[in-house]
């Protein structure tokens, strides 16, 4: 089975368009790895200073991530974008799940992206 990371924005987005990411990628042949800089980035979320909302997607988030299986990787680094940036260079294997424009043209790896609210598409 394939791989692929996931970033924080993407799993934000597709808790707020309520996608079942992991079955979603499952059934498009991907298992899910997530970068414990991603998780530590959603912690910080639910619990900081922005928007109730975001930090109810957050908190939200967390949870499901504790009820579904996934591998966690250390990427590196300070920040979740240049961690996964990094990573995906030296791994090209693997696919990235963002919305981030940086991280999209920055690599050369499979990526996926939410399409129509509901629709994960690999470019």
């Amino acid at each position: 089975m394939r791989k692929v990371l996931l970033d924080t924005n993407f799993i934000l987005s597709c808790i707020r368009e309520k996608v079942d990411l992991f079955d979603k990628l499952e059934e498009i042949g991907y298992g899910v790895v997530i970068p414990q800089i991603v998780i530590d980035e959603l912690k910080r979320i639910s619990v900081g200073n922005k928007s109730s909302k975001l930090r109810a997607e957050a908190a939200f988030a967390l949870r499901v991530l504790k009820s579904e299986k996934y591998e966690k990787l250390e990427t590196g680094g300070r920040y979740a974008d240049t961690g996964i940036i990094n990573y995906l260079k030296s791994h090209p294997d693997y696919a990235v799940a963002t919305l981030d424009r940086e991280i999209q043209k920055s690599v050369k790896n499979s990526k996926i992206v939410l399409r129509a609210r509901q629709k994960l598409e690999v470019i």
